[in-house]
């Protein structure tokens, strides 16, 4: 008698979070089920992320990850959890050429895999952010990224890998990628400005041609602004970047093919040449208008309260010129032009600060000067210019009674006489 011993073929494996191919689009899926990213850069604010119709947030490390992964997911939120590879300035402060080093890092990133890898709220992994933005060799760099996607992909099965790349002039050649790096299943893309050239450029005859997310997206960065004569760039209004998110959000959203969704910048308050050029909510936690449009835009549903509007400042009853050069120590007038849509009363706060020493260092930035202004401040002020040549911003605060805000400021450079 012939006896066959038969074992039933395992069900096929479905990972948790996976990027599908489907009649050419690309779709994110998270239990089986399409999941279109409508995210947050940033880990503050996450019950309102979650109130406002948003589903995740992005970190560039894993400082305090456990603690973010927790409340993500009591918010019912998910995470795409950035793995730290050497600043985006790389060199200073890790070497790719360096063989030890970077066995050493993959070894280190592998038990923070390990540690987080099951965690209900974890949507994907981010390796590093702009790692290659300057200097060195490039493909060094891009090796060393897929030796880590490989070994989490061995590691952790159930989320997809992604890293994050500048959208920049060159970003229509981003296909060498997928050569460089097959274990990479997602492309993070950080667009600014250059948003409108997104779509042509990925599925362009060298572009990356596969899924991708906005690791970052929002308005205009300091590099890409218009700038004074002396290179201080020119911000736009926070009602101006406001109506942006409106314009951006159309543009990102016409590429069904490739995109999975995308992450606002920065939910939160971050310097960045200034305090206010990225950030989404002022250091008081107020919201600016972006908010309240991303609000919209990710529920469909309008704020119970709108953010005032800022619609423009005049210096000594002339609209602003692109580079102020101002007397030192002289005496000057500025008024702000805002009106709130709630009709709410509005309140004024100015500061002059010096220039920032670049996008990234502050300098002297944190020294308010104060006493160049009015104790009270309205809509309409004087205030003395500073003793001291040099580069200054003039800013103002306009609030109005429900937590929300809109900013604006002035470069000006004053000069001795």
């Amino acid at each position: 008698m012939l006896s066959f011993s038969c074992q039933e073929k395992d069900e096929a494996f479905v990972p948790t979070v996976e990027v599908r191919e489907q009649d050419g689009r690309f779709v994110l899926f998270r239990h089986g089920k399409p999941y279109h990213i409508k995210g947050a850069a940033g880990h503050k604010h996450m019950a309102k992320v979650a109130l406002y119709g948003g589903n995740s947030i992005r970190t560039w490390n894993t400082n305090e990850a456990g603690r973010i992964l927790d409340e993500a997911a009591s918010y019912g939120l998910t995470v795409t959890l950035g793995l730290e590879v050497g600043n985006e300035w790389w060199g200073n402060d890790f070497s790719y050429w360096n063989s030890r080093a970077v066995d050493e890092k993959i070894a280190a990133l592998k038990k923070v895999v390990e540690q987080y890898k099951d965690h209900p709220a974890l949507l994907m992994w981010g390796i590093g952010n702009e790692v290659h933005l300057f200097g060195g060799n490039q493909l060094m760099v891009l090796h060393t990224i897929d030796r880590i996607a490989k070994m989490i992909h061995e590691t952790d099965p159930n989320h997809p890998v992604m890293t994050a790349v500048p959208l920049g002039p060159n970003f229509s050649k981003r296909g060498l990628m997928r050569l460089l790096c097959p274990n990479l299943d997602i492309l993070g893309v950080n667009g600014f400005a250059r948003l409108p050239y997104l779509q042509e450029e990925i599925g362009g005859l060298f572009g990356w041609n596969k899924a991708y997310i906005l690791s970052e997206w929002g308005s205009e960065g300091p590099w890409e602004a218009n700038s004074t004569d002396w290179g201080a760039p020119l911000e736009k209004s926070s009602t101006l970047r406001g109506q942006e998110v409106d314009y951006y959000w159309d543009v990102i959203n016409k590429d069904s093919t490739y995109f999975l969704g995308g992450y606002a910048f920065y939910w939160g308050t971050k310097y960045e040449r200034t305090e206010t050029f990225y950030s989404l909510f002022s250091f008081e936690d107020f919201e600016t208008e972006s908010v309240n449009r991303l609000r919209v835009r990710w529920s469909g549903v309008n704020p119970d309260n709108w953010a005032p509007s800022l619609d423009s400042l005049h210096m000594n009853g002339e609209p602003l010129h692109r580079s102020l050069y101002l007397p030192a120590g002289s005496v000057q007038e500025v008024q702000a032009f805002a009106h709130d849509p709630d009709n709410d009363l509005l309140s004024y706060c100015w500061e002059i600060r010096p220039e920032g020493f670049d996008d990234m260092k502050k300098g002297n930035y944190d020294y308010v000067l104060n006493h160049l202004l009015p104790e009270d401040g309205g809509s309409n002020i004087q205030f003395c210019t500073p003793e001291q040549e040099g580069g200054y911003r003039l800013y103002v605060y306009v609030y109005d009674g429900n937590q929300h805000i809109t900013t604006h400021n002035i470069p000006f450079y004053t000069l001795i006489p």
